[in-house]
């Protein structure tokens, strides 16, 4: 579809995702309270002998209960944020790239890869090891400036499970959960419009081919706990992209801008291969304002793009 029919189809879900977040925090948070206040107040009715307490002790627990079994059916309806934190942010600014009309491919996969996804189980020590490698986003996109921009984005899960044993004799079970991020990027480069430096970093890939340079990156970043891959990552490994080649064509010239006048080039600002990784460091991925752009059109086009 169009870029801005993603954005239109997804804003809202993005929206109900932020919303339903807030919902499982806010469950989560009031279920605990009320649990923990219930067993409190036992201890305070059988040292205060005043067993009405015992009224609001069972009253505290069972809408414990039901606040909780509420937060697991609100789980179960919650969408995996790489839409909310990594897709959205990115389609936003592919929006400036390439243009709100131009043509995007996307195979997604936003549910929770622990109900979606039968784990690989193995053993790795003396811990047990349950694997899920969920793939999110398979993307595909022609940029302004004629680059072909290729991106795929998943998950290695890693929940590991064991018990040990103290000097004193007691048993103790354990559980822990790495997370490996990943994003693979392809970028081809028209030789119309770039001229590669010749640079070799390490991490980039680059192949000299008849009329256009291919271009291979791989992001990969370890992680303990429940996050998403930084979007801030994908901008600033796109630009390290950018940096080995000389752009033939600007599209803008360098101008004085600042009153005390210190030159400023300001060419940065307007070119198609500019991404500002950096901008990102403190970004609220929820700043975006989506507006509906009216009906939205599935294209029944073959996705070929992500045979390779």
């Amino acid at each position: 579809m169009k870029v801005k029919q993603w954005i239109a189809f997804l804003s809202k879900v993005s929206t109900l995702d932020k919303l339903g977040d807030g919902k499982i925090k806010l469950l989560s948070g009031l279920g605990a309270i009320c649990i923990v206040l219930g067993v409190i107040s036992i201890f305070v009715a059988a040292f205060s002998e005043v067993y009405e307490i015992f009224i609001a002790t069972g009253v505290l627990i069972i809408a414990g209960i039901v606040l909780l079994l509420m937060r697991r059916k609100a789980l179960k309806q919650d969408i995996n944020n790489y839409l909310r934190q990594f897709f959205m942010p990115v389609l936003n600014v592919i929006k400036d790239k390439a243009g709100e009309e131009a043509k995007l491919s996307a195979s997604l996969d936003f549910r929770n890869p622990r109900k979606a996804l039968e784990p690989v189980r193995s053993k790795v020590g003396t811990r047990d090891q349950k694997l899920y490698s969920p793939t999110y986003i398979m993307s595909r996109v022609s940029l302004k400036d004629g680059t072909l921009l290729e991106f795929v984005v998943k998950d290695d899960i890693k929940d590991l499970n064991w018990k040990k044993r103290s000097a004193s004799g007691k048993t103790k079970f354990k559980r822990k959960t790495k997370f490996v991020h990943q994003c693979f990027i392809k970028m081809t480069l028209p030789k119309a419009e770039y001229a590669w430096n010749e640079t070799q970093v390490e991490g980039i890939e680059v192949a000299d081919h008849n009329d256009h340079y291919q271009v291979k990156a791989k992001i990969l970043i370890k992680k303990i706990g429940g996050h998403v891959l930084h979007v801030k990552a994908f901008f600033e490994t796109i630009q390290a992209i950018y940096e080995l080649f000389q752009p033939l064509n600007p599209t803008a010239k360098a101008s004085t801008v600042r009153d005390d006048s210190e030159e400023f080039d300001d060419s940065l600002m307007l070119v198609p291969y500019v991404w500002y990784g950096g901008y990102f460091d403190q970004y609220d991925y929820d700043s975006f304002e989506y507006s509906d752009t009216g009906e939205m059109i599935m294209e029944d086009e073959s996705a070929n793009v992500f045979d390779s």
